[in-house]
């Protein structure tokens, strides 16, 4: 009978994370797209078709130009 109660508690959980899941994508994510705060930032991005996706952005020309200057500024600091 416990290991019913548990398992039914573990599969209730993971229900309520997938749904958790999916109402951050489908709600909270199109909602917080529309902030005042965040379109310019949506703009810039859909303008310049970057996969906001990606983890590492060393495929798209200005972060790669980003990364070269960051580590040349951190490489030549004055000491």
């Amino acid at each position: 009978m416990e290991n019913t109660k548990s398992l039914t508690r573990r599969v209730g959980s993971f229900l309520a994370s997938i749904a958790c899941c999916l109402i951050m994508i489908y709600v909270v994510g199109p909602w917080l797209d529309s902030l005042s705060a965040i379109k310019p930032l949506a703009t810039f991005i859909d303008e310049r078709n970057i996969d906001a996706n990606a983890y590492y952005y060393t495929e798209v020309e200005e972060f790669a130009d980003a990364d070269i200057n960051m580590n040349n500024t951190m490489d030549h600091m004055p000491r």
